[in-house]
């Protein structure tokens, strides 16, 4: 059973308070910003919808009114988003379901809140089984709701059978590391030293923890570009600079301080090269080959991933002392030998493996939720590029979370409009740039509804 206290989106503290960023307000459309806010409070937090709201918005957590779940991990460290799962046009999974709420797991579950045609989307929270039904936290108040009122999904939600398997439409499935978050250990702030000493991160998700070690208390995790003021002396710092297994005592922006990854940081903020220098062809000696006759070859539009920190690289996507070839630093490359539609999927998410290759061409298998794009594809054929045959504009759709959209094609955090869910819609701007959908180190310039500016092709593709 997951508790936690039930909240209402139409509570009068907060119904009136404009959702993310739109003219929305909490009260009409934010039944998963107040899911996600009783769950939050269930796994250790406390918080409000306001709150959430906030701190989701100055996270990047909104898309207008639309609330992106990956974001969650980089503002409440206990809370690891998994997937959300579509299951309107097939049984909801509830064996898995309820595995998970056996297990105390929290899991929203999308329902159909009106008797129109079609999906009305409402979000709810599972607190318990109950027979063939689930006892949920409903963050929309009906009259007479209350904390001592029992509310089952099939009885309030019934516009489409009845029945567990065809009333839920989606499965929006997340972990945590205990219902209670780790007490944070007591460190007290040290001065900062006499020569400032800035440096940035180079990769987004770095962590910044309480130990020099992946172990460490989680404080936070933050963007690529965010510039931290090293603690140790400038020299000391700067022998770290890029070595895998070193660690530096740094301080953020917002003064809080802590031990980073020194592999993910460098002087000099990253940034990606224009459009407008071609990008440049692998070598033969650096492109990936098939291995030999037992090796499958490097699918088209095969992803480079790298590790987000060491990881272990295995025979079997089981994990096992047996099952262990090595461990992969965090710093060498790997190619996913599975299709970019089905990895794309499993980056970065919570019990997936992916099938890769590693910088000697051996084949295996790693962890999913330790890995994360390097960048787009790094093998690709004619007919994986070779543009369709369209006598209109061409569009483009997010194959990935978060996905950037930038005013210039070059990657800081000046030049970025806002950050876009998967399946989100764009048009094709310059002529020709279908022929560059999929390809690595592109740039397609693009636009929406608002807004004109520049995608990476490596993580759209065609409508």
């Amino acid at each position: 059973m997951f508790v936690t206290k039930n909240l209402y989106q139409n509570d009068e503290q907060w119904k009136s308070t404009s959702l993310g960023n739109s003219s929305e307000t909490i009260g009409g459309w934010g039944c998963l910003l107040t899911s996600v806010t009783m769950l939050l409070n269930g796994i250790g937090y406390n918080e409000t919808p306001v709150t959430v709201n906030d701190k989701m918005k100055k996270a990047g957590g909104f898309q207008g009114a639309f609330f992106i779940p990956s974001v969650l991990p980089y503002v409440w460290g206990n809370c690891a988003y998994a997937d959300m799962q579509p299951c309107e046009s097939t049984p909801a999974p509830i064996r898995d379901i309820d595995a998970a709420v056996a297990a105390g797991k929290p899991v929203i579950l999308q329902v159909d809140w009106n008797k129109q045609v079609g999906i009305q989307t409402h979000f709810v929270l599972v607190k318990e089984k109950k027979g063939d039904d689930y006892i949920i936290y409903d963050p929309y108040k009906y009259s007479g709701d209350g904390p001592d009122k029992e509310v089952l999904l099939t009885t309030r939600y019934k516009y489409n059978g009845a029945k567990l398997a065809s009333e839920i439409s989606a499965v929006l499935w997340f972990n945590n590391y205990g219902i209670n978050q780790p007490e944070p250990p007591k460190v007290e702030k040290v001065p900062l030293p006499a020569e400032k000493y800035v440096i940035y991160a180079i990769e987004d998700d770095l962590s910044l923890r309480a130990e020099p070690a992946t172990t460490g208390y989680l404080w936070k995790r933050m963007t690529m570009g965010t510039e931290l003021i090293s603690l140790e002396v400038k020299a000391t710092a700067k022998s770290k600079l890029g070595v895998n297994g070193q660690w530096l005592r740094v301080q953020d922006p917002k003064g809080d301080q802590g031990y980073v990854a020194a592999w993910y940081v460098s002087e000099q903020k990253k940034s990606a090269s224009s459009s407008s220098t071609p990008a440049s062809t692998p070598s033969s000696s650096s492109a990936p080959k098939p291995g030999g006759s037992t090796s499958a070859p490097v699918p088209p539009g095969a992803l480079a991933l790298y590790p987000t920190e060491e990881l272990s690289f295995r025979t079997q996507p089981v994990i096992s002392q047996d099952t262990l070839i090595r461990r992969v630093p965090a710093t060498e490359q790997l190619i996913c030998l599975e299709p970019a539609n089905q990895a794309i999927p499993k980056v970065g998410v919570q019990n997936q493996w992916l099938k890769v290759q590693d910088a000697s061409k051996k084949q295996g298998y790693v962890a999913a939720w330790y890995v994360k794009y390097a960048s787009g594809t790094t093998a690709q054929t004619t007919a994986a590029t070779t543009p369709a045959t369209t006598s209109g504009p061409v569009k483009v759709k997010a194959t990935a979370e978060m996905v950037s959209f930038r005013k210039q094609p070059v990657v800081n955090d000046t030049t970025l409009i806002k950050r876009v869910p998967i399946d989100y819609q764009f048009t094709i701007t310059e002529a020709g740039g279908e022929s560059k959908i999929g390809k690595n180190d592109q740039w397609i310039k693009v636009k929406d509804a608002t807004n004109e500016g520049y995608v990476a092709a490596w993580f759209v593709a065609r409508v």
